[in-house]
């Protein structure tokens, strides 16, 4: 059919949250995969795409994403561009939760996390 499959939109998203966690991390430690990176996961308990247009192989993608957080939930929404649509080709939504991997529990969203959305204005 010439375009990409639905769930590589999923892919995406994930690599734009990770891009975002490594930002978190290398701001305030300096080092992207910093130990604090690996103790504490953001499992996915939530997602959502709406797909509005199709996207072609080989075509350029911006991803433009937002984060907030509510609670000890952290929330992500998506809005996917490319040229050759003048509207977004579809939109997504991810809620994760902050996962400590020692005691494998559900934990509070790490003051790291925190203190990079209030320092960038998220």
């Amino acid at each position: 059919m010439g375009i990409i499959h639905h769930a590589n939109y999923l892919k995406l998203m994930e690599e734009a949250r990770l891009q975002f966690l490594r930002s978190v991390y290398t701001h305030n430690h300096g080092e992207p995969e910093g130990p604090l990176l690996a103790q504490i996961n953001y499992p996915l308990v939530h997602c959502q795409v709406d797909y509005k247009k199709p996207m072609r192989f080989n075509e350029d993608l911006l991803i433009h994403y937002d984060v907030w957080t509510e609670g000890a939930r952290l929330f992500f929404s998506y809005l996917f561009e490319t040229k050759s649509f003048e509207n977004p080709v579809a939109f997504g939504k991810t809620v994760h939760v902050a996962f400590d991997m020692n005691t494998q529990r559900a934990v509070r969203l790490p003051k790291d996390v925190l203190d990079y959305l209030q320092q960038t204005g998220k």
